[in-house]
C-alpha cells in the first residue's frame, strides 16, 4: 500500500474505531474515502484505480475485523475467553495486568496506540485476578507480562520492561518494533494511535505480584 493509501485507509480506520455505535455494514464511510483518492490527480487513471481496488479490500478487511473485535485494546472478564480467542484468532497479544500498577497502565496506553493501525492482530487485556488459574499455567509471576500467540502458540512474553529498555518512557514505536520481530505484528506503513491516559498513583517500584 503506497503512502496515499496508507494515510485515506488510517483515516477510514480511526473513523471506524472512534464510533463503535454506526452500522457496522453502511457503506457511506468508505465511499467517502474513496473520493479522497479519485481527487488525486497526481497519478495515471490506471494507478488511481488499482490503488482504489486496494483500499476497498482492505476497508472491508478492517470492517469485518473490527466486528470481531479487532482494532481496539479490549478487557476480557475471564480466561475462559482469553483461552477461547487465542486459540481461535491467529494473531492474539494478551496483556496480563493488576489496576494498582502504574506500569501495567503505562503498557496499556502503549498497546492501545497499536490497535488500530494493526487491524489484524487482536490486543486484548486480562486482569490477574480474573485470571488465577492462567497465571499459574503460564507461570506469570511479574506484571505486566505480555504474551503474544500465533495460532494459539506462544512466541513472544514480554515480562515487565526488561526488552524494552526497562524504562517507563519507552516508545510505542520500540514496542511496535519488538511485536513485529516475532511475527504477531506485520510491519506496514501508517501511523500509531497515542492515546492520553491517567496512570493511577501506585506504588509498584519493582512490579513483582504474588
Amino acid at each position: 500500500m503506497d503512502s496515499t493509501t496508507s494515510r485515506i485507509f488510517d483515516e477510514f480506520t480511526d473513523k471506524l474505531v472512534a464510533e463503535p455505535g454506526r452500522d457496522e455494514h453502511d457503506s457511506a464511510d468508505e465511499d467517502e474515502f474513496m473520493e479522497l483518492l479519485e481527487e488525486d490527480t497526481t497519478v495515471l487513471d490506471a494507478f488511481r484505480e488499482r490503488r482504489m481496488q486496494e483500499l476497498a479490500v482492505q476497508m472491508k478487511k478492517a470492517r469485518k475485523l473490527h466486528e470481531d473485535g479487532h482494532g481496539i485494546l479490549t478487557e476480557v472478564p475471564s480466561e475462559k475467553e482469553v483461552m477461547n480467542i487465542s486459540t481461535s484468532t491467529k494473531h492474539v497479544v494478551v496483556h496480563f495486568f493488576h489496576p494498582s500498577f502504574k506500569r501495567c497502565a503505562i503498557m496499556t496506553a502503549r498497546l492501545q496506540a497499536l490497535t488500530a493501525k494493526h487491524m489484524e492482530t487482536r490486543f486484548i487485556n486480562i486482569n490477574v485476578d480474573n485470571a488465577p488459574f492462567l497465571v499459574v499455567r503460564l507461570g506469570i509471576k511479574v506484571l505486566p507480562c505480555v504474551v503474544c500467540f500465533i495460532d494459539g502458540i506462544e512466541k513472544l512474553r514480554l515480562v515487565g520492561f526488561d526488552k524494552l529498555g526497562n524504562q517507563d518512557d519507552f516508545s510505542s514505536e520500540a514496542l511496535e518494533f519488538t511485536l513485529q520481530k516475532c511475527g504477531v505484528i506485520q510491519s506496514k506503513l501508517g501511523k500509531l494511535r497515542e492515546h492520553q491516559s491517567s496512570t493511577p498513583a501506585a506504588n509498584d517500584e519493582d512490579s513483582d505480584w504474588d
